[in-house]
């Protein structure tokens, strides 16, 4: 307790998510609702001018992420040329948006809705809705809808190898938190699920629309024993 008090006495505004996004609200940046900011402490949001911060709802920010609303390049051009040319643009994030690591965004973007931006990318230009985009400098690589089909193909792949991976270090089976994010591939009734599988449904804030689809849905396996028996 006592060291928790005392991180956010050192940490201040960036001691977690909430803190640091009340604060970036305070000073006048613009950021919606269920937004999440995940290691403040390691992340940079241009408050120079936070009028020019405007960040939709269900927004992921991750480790090491940069926001930059000016630049201080018209320095080398003040050395030369002796005039002033300020530096400024707006940077506008829509709805339901990943970005990943060590991501940079330059002045002037605008990223759309439902986008993914890969880690260490670095964005000079808009990005459209509806689709992942990756690289430096960070480009449009398919659409979200062909991601989609991507990550279903990939569930058992990637979820066999998370058990066999656990069953090698640990020496047993992986617990249910563990495979909270697999459970699609071996249930549908939200009646028989353990809470930490049922709290994944209430994530970015559409429960309804996610407890339709996994009624609807058909898993591959009748249930996690036989999904496990599965994995040799």
């Amino acid at each position: 307790m006592i060291k928790e008090v005392l991180k956010k006495i050192i940490l201040g505004s960036k001691y977690d998510s909430e803190s640091y996004i009340r604060y970036l609200r305070k000073v006048g940046a613009r950021i919606g609702e269920d937004c999440t900011i995940y290691v403040p402490q390691k992340t940079l949001i241009d408050i120079q001018k936070p009028c020019l911060i405007d960040i939709g709802d269900h927004v992921r920010i991750t480790q090491g992420v940069a926001i930059l609303t000016h630049g201080y390049d018209w320095s080398v051009l003040k050395g030369k040329y002796g005039d002033v040319l300020g530096s400024a643009g707006k940077v506008k994030i829509g709805n339901n948006v990943f970005i990943g690591m060590n991501t940079t965004i330059l002045k002037g973007v605008t990223i759309g809705n439902n986008v993914i931006i890969g880690a260490g990318s670095v964005v000079t230009s808009d990005i459209p809705d509806d689709c992942v985009a990756v690289g430096v400098p960070c480009k449009f690589v398919m659409s979200l809808d062909a991601y989609h089909e991507k990550r279903l193909k990939r569930q058992y792949c990637e979820a066999a190898e998370l058990v066999k991976e656990y069953r090698s270090v640990y020496k047993c089976d992986p617990p249910d938190e563990i495979l909270r994010e697999f459970y699609w591939l071996f249930a549908n009734n939200p009646d028989k699920i353990p809470d930490c599988w049922d709290e994944v449904l209430y994530l970015v804030g559409n429960y309804e629309k996610s407890n339709k689809e996994f009624i609807a849905h058909a898993p591959m396996f009748c249930n996690k024993d036989e999904f496990l028996k599965s994995v040799e």
